[in-house]
């Protein structure tokens, strides 16, 4: 019967040596033996650090950005927004977490070498070890995952003419609350735009703001010669109407949260977090392996 899935190293049931007097090592094996276990504990311990710097990170970029309020107010200035979208995080707290992460990492890869050739696992079963790995392989699968949804599929949506863009405000909530990743296309034709769409409209400093069309405004020949436009959670329009030029690009759809995790995530931080992680994990998988393979040597000892 194979471990569950998740289990955690348990007794093994099929060993005959389980709970018995172990046998006496000599201070090499029992050296070896040692740095295999401290291996092992160096990198949990790396990968422990960085989880807790990721949740710091996400508690204090994500989730205070999904917190924002559903209206801003009018006067929040270029440089505000420039500042909301940055997403700076606590970096010097990061930094702490992270530092020591890389050092137990090297250390773990130091202590493995020196353990080659450690004696057998009695007592561990090793379909426990091998459900543990396979935990881990999982873990580093999400990780892969998740960068490649960052990093992949923007710029394969730019191949077919998309691109994606992160609100940092709640203006536009209950439908776009901040937070949420949008999908741009490009218009096809800037004089065709309907009342209801949601447009991102191009600054001349650089910005950008993403606000519904409330009304077109016509010339004496029936042209389109501007937008008024308004934020779905402001109470007016905005002040100035919107040239067609302007118009940056139109919304086709958008999901709630994801644009502040994707800010995350591709932020230094974010990079350096995923990284960290995706080592930790990586080299506890190979570690377990190593244990899996002397539980089985145990076993056949046996």
């Amino acid at each position: 019967m194979s471990a569950p899935p998740f289990a955690l190293p348990a007794p093994d049931a099929f060993d005959p040596t389980a709970g018995s007097t172990p046998a006496v090592l000599s201070p090499r094996e029992r050296a070896r033996a040692l740095a295999a276990a401290g291996a092992m504990g160096a990198a949990a311990l790396a990968a422990t650090l960085a989880v807790a710097a990721g949740l710091v990170i996400f508690e204090h970029d994500v989730v205070e950005v999904v917190a924002r309020p559903a209206s801003i107010s009018a006067e929040v200035t270029v440089q505000a927004l420039r500042d909301l979208a940055s997403l700076p995080g606590p970096s010097p707290l990061v930094l702490a977490a992270l530092l020591p992460a890389v050092v137990l990492l090297l250390l773990a890869g130091i202590l493995r070498r020196l353990g080659e050739g450690a004696p057998p696992l009695h007592g561990i079963s090793p379909e426990a070890v091998d459900a543990a790995s396979r935990t881990m392989g999982w873990a580093l699968r999400a990780v892969t995952a998740g960068a490649i949804l960052v990093f992949v599929v923007p710029a394969l949506l730019q191949l077919v003419a998309l691109r994606t863009i992160s609100l940092t405000t709640g203006s536009m909530a209950p439908a776009y609350p901040a937070g949420a990743l949008l999908v741009v296309t490009p218009p096809a034709d800037r004089a065709a735009i309907q009342a209801g769409e949601v447009i991102v409209i191009a600054g001349a400093d650089g910005s950008s703001l993403t606000h519904r069309v409330a009304e077109v405004v016509r010339g004496t020949a029936g042209e389109v010669v501007a937008y008024r436009t308004r934020g779905d959670a402001l109470p007016s329009l905005d002040a100035d109407p919107i040239a067609p030029s302007s118009v940056d690009g139109v919304v086709v759809a958008g999901a709630p949260v994801l644009g502040a995790l994707r800010a995350w995530m591709a932020s230094p931080l974010g990079i350096a977090i995923g990284l960290v992680l995706a080592w930790a994990l990586a080299g506890l998988r190979v570690l377990l392996e190593d244990d899996r393979q002397r539980a089985l040597a145990g076993r056949r000892a046996a």
